[in-house]
């Protein structure tokens, strides 16, 4: 068998799954789990300047895994971030919901559910911008 032959075209979903959103997911349990969630703290903890590049990296890994592949393996590529991009914006609604509540227990400030949403699905980090 050479090389070309060897090489499976098809990539191992649960690879990209992880590759592509398990730093949004890494964010979201920081916000969760007590103890981790210093990192939000209300003062300016660093997570609040790393949520907002968590979609960015998304549509960004997504973009070159398309670019990058041919044939069989872009349409692969094409149906997985087809599939998984619209399940990861449904699934950060009740996360954030999670994380707001958590934080705000935590801390006893007010953490609104739809601007942490924002920050974990928006495309652009706008508050970057501003």
């Amino acid at each position: 068998m050479s090389g070309a032959e060897a090489e499976s075209p098809i990539p191992s979903f649960w690879r990209e799954v992880a590759g592509t959103y398990g730093f949004a997911l890494v964010m979201f349990a920081l916000a969760v789990i007590p103890f981790l969630n210093w990192s939000y703290s209300g003062h300016g903890g660093i997570s609040w300047f790393l949520v907002p590049l968590c979609s960015p990296w998304i549509f960004l890994r997504a973009a070159i895994k398309i670019w990058r592949s041919s044939g069989a393996t872009c349409r692969w590529y094409l149906r997985f971030y087809k599939i998984t991009i619209p399940f990861y914006v449904a699934l950060a609604l009740p996360l954030s919901w999670i994380a707001a509540t958590v934080l705000s227990l935590t801390y006893g400030s007010h953490f609104s559910t739809w601007q942490l949403f924002a920050d974990f699905v928006s495309p652009f980090p706008w508050w970057y911008f501003s």
